[in-house]
């Protein structure tokens, strides 16, 4: 009997140990996020589902995040919020904290947003304007459209204008055309300063099926030793032009000088309180003083901060 006994106690404890060592051990899970996002991404992207440990009617919120609305919540997902704050150059990462409840419990979820480098250019030029800087060699002019070039000097990081101020391009006096066939330079006009890149340039032209026209810069003064940046200009027609600059990798060394050659015409409005220097044929060196008081209507872009490839 007392064998018995012992068997049938053995065998329960045998039965308790085995049921405590097969039960199912609460899981630790890791719900965080890391993902990356190229920038510039349209508001409103998928970034990533949420997911949590959690049971029951679980709503999300967002605790923390490092740039303010760079991030937004609907439901159980990740949306790209202000896509301004995707820039590379700005920061390479975007931080959050989520905050996971079902009322009684609740679960933080760390969110990594990694930032893909693009070429910021390329970023804002659409349809035949990207086509063709895609197909255009380093050192080339991709002509674009008004949109797209104000929107590389709005959107890109540090970006400076020289050349003829935009209060006059904004203007409503009347647009003359000057000679065809000179270079020209604006007296007192804004620089590009040391360590700059220029990368858009924008003119007013009078004349259809232009070629041959290019951007120059100097380095030493509003006159002298003006070297041409780029390829020429590419064939456009009358009105305002804009273009863009692909792959230039050289900065400015000291204060520099923009000017213009115009195989054709070139547009000015006559507006007090500005001179000019100008000189016939694709020149170097520009010799005449011209006569106050017009405007003509070229300018660039540059930065000191290369955002392109």
């Amino acid at each position: 009997m007392k064998n018995t006994y012992i068997l049938i106690s053995f065998f329960i404890f045998s039965l308790i140990s085995c049921s405590k060592d097969d039960a199912p051990q609460p899981q630790l899970q890791n719900n965080d996020i890391t993902v990356s996002v190229d920038e510039y991404p349209s508001s409103g992207t998928l970034i990533s589902n949420l997911t949590t440990s959690l049971t029951g009617d679980v709503t999300f919120s967002i605790a923390s995040q490092t740039d303010q609305d760079a991030i937004i919540l609907n439901g159980a997902s990740i949306f790209v919020g202000d896509w301004l704050a995707y820039d590379y150059e700005a920061s390479e990462t975007i931080n959050g904290i989520i905050v996971a409840t079902n009322g009684t419990e609740s679960e933080t979820i760390d969110v990594t947003i990694n930032i893909n480098n693009i070429d910021d250019i390329w970023a804002f030029l659409n349809g035949d304007s990207k086509t063709a800087y895609d197909n255009a060699n380093d050192g080339e002019w991709v002509k674009v459209t008004q949109s797209e070039y104000n929107n590389v000097a709005n959107y890109l990081t540090d970006v400076n204008r020289a050349g003829q101020n935009e209060s006059i391009f904004n203007s409503n006096v009347e647009i003359s055309i000057g000679g065809a066939d000179f270079t020209v330079s604006i007296n007192n006009a804004p620089t590009l300063s040391s360590g700059e890149y220029l990368y858009a340039f924008k003119y007013y032209c009078a004349q259809n099926g232009t070629t041959n026209s290019n951007v120059k810069l100097s380095e030493t003064s509003y006159q002298d030793n003006f070297s041409v940046i780029g390829s020429n200009l590419p064939m456009h027609d009358s009105g305002y032009n804009y273009f863009v600059l692909k792959g230039n990798n050289t900065p400015t060394t000291n204060t520099a000088y923009l000017g213009v050659y115009e195989s054709n015409t070139i547009g000015y409005r006559s507006i007090p309180g500005e001179t000019y220097f100008y000189r016939s044929g694709d020149v170097t060196n520009i010799t005449n003083n011209g006569l106050a008081n017009r405007r003509y209507l070229y300018q660039c872009l540059s930065t000191t901060l290369k955002q392109w490839d």
